[in-house]
């Protein structure tokens, strides 16, 4: 059995974005995640409260991309946002 060699990281820097163009001066900080229990309007808005708070601890002063995912359960209902955060 052989084993290839690992090849050498390459010259080129990578850059990934959400978005095809960001505002210029702006650069995405990485992907919040929060998730709460209940379906409800009262567990959004606490979710929300949630994400902001984990993204403005990493110097973000916007969301995009958010996506909302709820699942009903019946023994586990959950509320769930993923976003990610920008500084412009």
């Amino acid at each position: 059995m052989s084993h290839e060699k690992p090849t050498a990281p390459s010259p080129i820097r990578m850059n990934v974005s959400t978005l095809p163009g960001l505002p210029a001066g702006a650069r995405e900080l990485g992907v919040v995640y929060a998730s709460v229990e209940g379906v409800n309007d009262h567990s959004f808005d606490e979710c929300l409260a949630e994400l902001t708070r984990k993204a403005q601890a990493l110097g973000a002063t916007a969301l995009i991309g958010m996506q909302l995912v709820q699942s009903q359960f019946q023994w586990n209902q959950r509320t769930s946002l993923l976003a990610t955060a920008i500084q412009i």
